[in-house]
């Protein structure tokens, strides 16, 4: 009887997911955990049965990588903030951070959480200190050179065994680096753009996609100084250390299975499909469809029992939300005799909620929402958690203050607000920018009571949902964080 795959969805963020990665197996508690990065800024904690566990709120812009150290007590962040941070995974605070001068596309942290490696857009690999992080850092350069890779660094790896480190660039190549020696050591040129790099320790492998293939390279240096990645492997040719598998599709993502090394996972950016393939010659035995949108990364857990998947899917039943899911699905962990595996889950499966991309308080016009006012946070509870830092550059904020400060335009819509946008709030719904600019005309803040003539100051606590482009796909409208019935609207009368 064959296997059947159940797949368990881990909601809450609310942008793409662009990275996952899983501890080292925790020997005492014979378990793992996951940390997801997101373009939302807000990388999340959760166990190995997918239960959130924690987010980390500092970042101002998208997280592009996290890492965990051996015993997940540190993590690691690289954003589009321009920094780089180190985490306390147990309290969630900053330990510390780093800024550079351009987004940090990567990261890795040393087993023990001694060092940390950044790298990314700046094409220059940093080596920090963590016991003197005021100290400069050291930079692993070329030789001759002031930087590290010829285009953007979009990954680079921890070699734990040998003190080494392996960093792959938007130049087309692999570098080895000696950590001791602060040198470069070998380098591979690989034919296609390189879309991703991973670790499979368990297997001492690295998982690299470029073009249209999934390569297997070990993850210890060849020994000539420079090499060329092989011609993929064909079915009648023994692989080398160094494999390379030809698929039909331009992977995004591969990750070989981390005990049998029997298969490997791919995701893809044409496509919302996972797909098993056997190895070493790549053919395609299992597809999965749990996801809705292009697949941005993949990876086996530890145990090799289940794997993990990023995305970003549309909104499930195309609810007016903008949530991104990472799905993980247990696998066959025989070779031979597939078998379901069933990690117990405490009950029902938990869906966690969507976090805004952003929530702000606006206090009558002129509008006063730049949220950075910590009492206003704190009246709000829940809010400073999920509190996202702006930057007034961002083209749908200053439509937003435009708006508020009864200042709206035609062109201001057209540029922060998508076509078929929605405005609602207590006692109205819109749909498209053209009705939404018809209240913020006609809107006011202060109001008085018919018949009464008591005044009222209305506060709003405003909800935006953003698409990719960041123009503003839903603006929520709530006055006072209450609940005006449709009879109590006709009593309010603009001032």
């Amino acid at each position: 009887m064959a296997a059947r795959f159940i797949p368990l969805t881990c909601s809450g963020h609310t942008r793409p997911v662009v990275q996952l990665s899983f501890s080292p197996l925790l020997e005492e508690e014979r378990s793992y955990l996951l940390v997801s990065s997101c373009k939302d800024g807000n990388p999340m904690l959760r166990d190995w049965t997918g239960d959130w566990i924690g987010t980390f709120i500092g970042h101002k812009g998208a997280v592009w990588c996290t890492k965990l150290c051996a015993d997940t007590s540190k993590a690691a962040t690289g954003s589009a903030d321009f920094t780089a941070k180190v985490w306390d995974t147990y309290s969630g605070e900053v330990l510390h951070s780093f800024p550079h001068n351009h987004i940090v596309r990567t990261v890795a942290i040393s087993p023990n959480a001694s060092h940390l490696l950044t790298a990314g857009h700046e094409k220059k690999i940093r080596l920090f200190d963590l016991a003197r992080p005021d100290a400069p850092p050291v930079l692993l350069l070329k030789q001759g050179s002031d930087v590290s890779h010829d285009g953007v660094i979009k990954s680079i790896i921890w070699d734990r065994a040998r003190a080494m480190a392996v960093s792959a660039g938007d130049d087309r190549t692999v570098r080895w680096w000696d950590l001791r020696q602060q040198n470069e050591t070998h380098s591979m040129s690989v034919p296609d753009p390189i879309t991703s790099m991973g670790l499979s320790v368990e297997m001492e492998t690295l998982c690299l996609t470029a073009g249209k293939s999934a390569a297997f390279i070990p993850l210890e240096a060849p020994h000539p100084t420079t090499s060329s990645l092989p011609e993929p492997t064909g079915p009648d040719q023994e692989p080398g250390p160094s494999h390379v598998v030809a698929l039909k599709y331009a992977p995004s993502s591969a990750s070989i299975h981390p005990i049998w090394a029997d298969r490997f996972i791919t995701g893809s950016m044409d496509d919302p499909w996972v797909r098993v393939h056997g190895y070493p010659f790549g053919e395609e035995t299992e597809v999965f469809k749990g996801h809705h949108g292009p697949v941005h990364c993949v990876e086996y857990s530890p145990d090799g029992e289940m794997y993990a998947s990023g995305s970003e899917d549309d909104p499930p039943l195309n609810l007016p939300s903008l949530d991104r899911t990472t799905s993980t699905t247990t696998i066959s962990t025989h070779p031979k005799e597939p078998s379901l595996t069933f990690h117990p889950d405490h009950g029902a499966k938990i869906v966690l909620p969507a976090v805004p991309d952003m929530e702000v308080l606006a206090g009558g016009a002129p509008f006063n929402a730049i949220a950075n006012d910590e009492k206003q946070l704190e009246d709000c509870g829940s809010l400073k958690r999920t509190h996202k830092h702006l930057d007034s550059s961002d083209v749908w904020l200053e439509g937003v203050l435009e708006c508020y400060c009864c200042r709206p335009s035609i062109e201001i819509f057209r540029r922060s607000w998508r076509e078929d946008s929605e405005f609602e709030d207590n006692a109205f719904v819109c749909k498209g920018y053209t009705q939404t600019a018809a209240q913020y005309y006609a809107m006011s803040q202060e109001y008085t009571i018919r018949f009464v003539g008591a005044g009222l100051v209305v506060t709003l606590l405003i909800t935006l949902d953003l698409n990719e482009n960041d123009k503003i796909v839903k603006l929520t409208d709530k006055w006072s964080g209450m609940i005006y019935t449709a009879a109590m609207v006709p009593m309010l009368v603009a001032a």
